[in-house]
């Protein structure tokens, strides 16, 4: 499990680097693309809770090297990679307490229509949380203003869009391997 979790440690800072070398940091404005929240919630679906510390630790190097990196707080960037892996988890739970967590049916098939509503459902999540713990970061540090609207709107879609793509590319040019090995 030790080789998994290095595994998507390596994934999730690798898609963390490529969204803020195509488009930098702003956390006053999102991307329109955040392929990381695909790559966590996957993690979570094919492995469960073990994917926890993998997930954990590519976000938390995440935070540390890439978002505030030799900011005047360093404290935000890991605070916001963080919410990032609990709100996949929450909203897993919350799926299931009312069950709606049949990611997959009897022949093993993926039920995509479920896996988008966790995509939504953890982009949702993600988004809050971030607007409350970033809106008093940008007040405080930065002298900005946060635009809640904008910020929930480019957020939330590029939880959305970034989550979807990134299943879907994981599962269309990966789905012979992860059925080989029986993740899937």
């Amino acid at each position: 499990m030790l080789t998994i979790n290095a595994f998507i440690a390596l994934i999730v800072f690798a898609t963390s680097f490529l969204m803020t070398w195509l488009s930098g940091v702003d956390i006053a404005i999102g991307n329109y693309l955040w392929l990381p929240i695909g790559a966590k919630i996957l993690a979570f679906l094919l492995f469960g809770l073990w994917a926890f510390p993998g997930v954990l630790v590519g976000s938390l190097m995440s935070g540390f090297l890439l978002y505030d990196f030799a900011s005047v707080n360093p404290i935000y960037g890991p605070l916001g990679s963080l919410v990032g892996v609990v709100a996949p988890m929450l909203a897993i739970i919350i799926m299931r307490f009312f069950r709606l967590s049949n990611f997959f049916n009897e022949e093993q098939k993926v039920q995509f229509g479920h896996v988008i509503f966790l995509v939504i459902l953890s982009a949702f999540i993600n988004t809050l949380f971030k607007l409350f713990i970033y809106l008093n970061k940008v007040t405080h540090l930065d002298g900005q203003t946060i635009d809640a609207v904008q910020f929930i709107q480019s957020y939330l879609v590029g939880d959305i869009i970034g989550g979807i793509v990134f299943i879907y590319i994981a599962f269309k040019f990966f789905s012979p391997q992860l059925l080989k090995n029986k993740l899937i």
